[in-house]
């Protein structure tokens, strides 16, 4: 993740363990942090707002940490790569992400 400039944590490293899904989004928001889940239904009814840092759905339940990666590095990489095309003069940042397990 690093060598993208990705930043990660897990819900119940930011104390949010057992939160509602309104909570953990609420402090995604607040924190410019993508949420990435199995649980499409539910987040996709909190998209309350017209910008946010992004919901990024995984289909698969049940992955290894490695697994959720090798399923989100791809999207981080295009990502990088648009906005390398956008912006070749300024500095990427990309999103950080909250991972909900």
């Amino acid at each position: 993740m690093t060598s993208l400039r990705c930043y990660g944590v897990a819900v119940p490293h930011v104390g949010l363990s057992g939160a509602s899904d309104p909570a953990i989004w609420r402090y995604a928001y607040e924190n410019d942090l993508a949420v990435i889940t199995t649980n499409a239904k539910d987040f996709l009814a909190l998209l309350d707002v017209e910008v946010h840092p992004g919901l990024i759905v995984l289909r698969e339940s049940g992955l290894s940490r490695q697994e959720q990666w090798d399923r989100i590095e791809p999207v981080a990489q295009f990502d990088r790569f648009q906005a390398a095309r956008r912006n070749s003069d300024k500095t990427i940042q990309y999103s950080q992400i909250l991972n909900i397990e």
